[in-house]
């Protein structure tokens, strides 16, 4: 005795629909990438208080650190003239990018690599 398996005209649509759409979503998936995300811009603003100049590091529109004054000194008293508030803010927008900590108004005594922490 011969088993015969026949396939009926719904199956046939039903895998075809399949087949269909997974060859689409795999052209979805391959040709319709997502378009990278917009890189974020990091920069600074300088600005005028009652007791000398600031600055303010963007990240794009919105400010991620806001420094009116010298960091390390008494006294609510700014950077003395504009372009050492912009020279800090270029320091700290380095040491950002760099990915490493920045030192608001000091120079870094540190060697790269050595923990200043002692274990106790």
């Amino acid at each position: 005795m011969l088993l015969q398996r026949t396939i009926s005209k719904h199956q046939i649509f039903v895998l075809l629909a399949a087949l269909v759409i997974a060859a689409g979503s795999t052209f979805y998936i391959l040709v319709k990438k997502k378009p990278a995300p917009p890189a974020h811009t990091l920069h600074y603003s300088t600005f005028h208080t009652g007791h000398g100049w600031g600055y303010d590091i963007l990240v794009d529109t919105h400010i991620v650190i806001h420094q009116p004054m010298q960091p390390g000194k008494s006294g609510y008293d700014g950077y003395p003239t504009e372009s050492a508030a912009q020279a800090e803010a270029q320091n700290v927008i380095e040491s950002i990018k760099s990915g490493t900590h920045p030192f608001f108004g000091q120079k870094q005594t540190q060697r790269p690599g050595v923990s200043s922490a002692q274990p106790k």
